[in-house]
């Protein structure tokens, strides 16, 4: 077999003066690499077999491993593409759905809120002395709806309809807020602080949401102290316990990964050095890869190093055939990591669009889904709208107003009627 061109970081650094920067690093795969000199000289390649390769390398494109610790390097790798194919697709599916929604559905939201913002000016309008033809029960009922109506909008950062709220409401929409924060600041007094030995800072009526934000903040805290705590003791039991075979092989692995892993970091980032290109291009080429080096080793991608290894031309296609069983399972262990870590951005990711869209947590991600999801949207806006269009055409004159707030009599009522009974239903009420 003719002998293999060498690569151009090779040329270059035969044909330059030897640079302490660029020692060549052992061979993360040569099992005689960690030996003792005498093991690691009975262990050498005979006169004419393959020389072993100065770096971690991986296999070309295509190669399999036979053997089992390298099938199950192959699993994991090919795990590892397939979580990152599925984080693509429910990024590209969720920013698709955005559009679609931006498009179709904001525009009919924008037109709601405005039926909305007129249906509650046309009904306030009756509060005007004026307007005769109302009873009392009727017009709470009209100031019950318009208090309702503009609070929602106010909340929605509407600045008329707060001040409209709050001409009409008994209770302002800052008293409401400052009566809701001491209740909440109560309840977490009751239900935590005894219970994590502390006292919460006292609530400050003049300042109820900085308050509350203050105190939920010292309640994480306390919490995150008993944690490490709990941590910490955790720790002392094991370390008084001998590790059984099992939990040792597994740290051999562990400690024998990170040093895998860093070790093909320093092998890539020697080769990658700017020194070694012989031309502005190359120079630009490299210091891409070493960019591209210093954002997978900080991720502990280690299935990106092995391919900017091979962008690298620091491949040498039958290296990891001769890899031993126990470096396999270490690099393996790095694979499974990485896995899981990816798995845990995919569930995190897919529960970020379910949560965005309001897609509830019993039906799949998907396109179908949320094509679905947007079109019973779509109606159920429209028919909204459709309805509003008619209340505002029914509440502008006294005939049709006092029909109109008896049908919403007759809602709110079978709407109180539905909570009780749901409450009754309820085994924890």
């Amino acid at each position: 077999m003719p002998p293999r061109k060498p690569s151009r970081a090779q040329a270059s650094a035969a044909t330059s003066a030897p640079d302490p920067r660029f020692a060549e690093q052992p061979s993360l795969f040569d099992e005689a690499a960690a030996a003792p000199p005498a093991q690691a000289a009975a262990a050498a390649h005979p006169a004419g077999a393959p020389s072993a390769a100065t770096g971690l390398r991986v296999q070309a494109p295509g190669q399999r491993l036979r053997s089992p610790a390298g099938k199950a390097f192959e699993r994991e790798r090919e795990r590892i593409e397939r979580l990152r194919q599925q984080l693509q697709t429910l990024d590209a599916v969720g920013l698709a759905h955005r559009a679609q929604c931006a498009q179709r559905l904001a525009p009919l939201q924008q037109q709601e809120t405005e039926l909305r913002r007129r249906m509650v000016h046309a009904l306030d309008a009756w509060f005007d002395g004026a307007r005769k033809g109302l009873s009392p029960t009727q017009l709470a009922l009209l100031r019950q709806i318009v208090i309702a109506q503009s609070h929602s909008l106010a909340l929605a950062g509407d600045a008329d309809m707060a001040a409209l709220h709050d001409r009409r409401s008994p209770q302002t929409l800052a008293e409401q807020r400052r009566e809701r924060a001491q209740a909440m600041h109560q309840e977490l007094q009751q239900d935590f602080a005894d219970a994590l030995d502390t006292e919460l800072p006292a609530f400050d009526p003049d300042n109820p949401d900085a308050s509350l934000h203050a105190t939920i903040d010292h309640l994480r805290q306390r919490l995150s102290e008993q944690d490490e705590l709990k941590k910490a003791k955790r720790a002392q039991r094991q370390a008084r316990r001998k590790p059984s075979a099992a939990q040792e092989t597994a740290a051999a692995h562990l400690a024998d990964a990170d040093a895998t892993l860093r070790l093909l970091y320093r092998q890539l980032a020697s080769a990658l050095h700017p020194d070694r290109a012989s031309d502005a291009a190359e120079v630009a080429q490299k210091h891409a890869l070493m960019s591209a080096v210093n954002a997978a080793y900080a991720q502990r991608d280690l299935v990106a190093l092995l391919e900017l290894q091979w962008r690298a031309e620091l491949v040498d296609p039958e290296h990891l055939e001769r890899v031993g069983e126990q470096r396999l399972k270490s690099l393996t262990l790095l694979l499974k990591q990485q896995a899981a870590a990816l798995e845990r951005d995919r569930q995190a990711s897919q529960q970020r669009w379910c949560a965005e869209f309001g897609l509830p947590p019993y039906i799949a991600f998907s396109p179908t889904s949320l094509h679905d999801m947007l079109q019973d949207q779509l109606e159920d806006l429209e028919a909204a709208i459709d309805a509003m269009q008619h209340d505002l055409q029914q509440v502008e004159a006294l005939p049709t107003l006092k029909p109109w707030l008896n049908e919403q009599r007759r809602l709110v009522r079978e709407a109180e009627r539905l909570d009780q009974r749901l409450a009754a239903l309820d085994p924890w009420g």
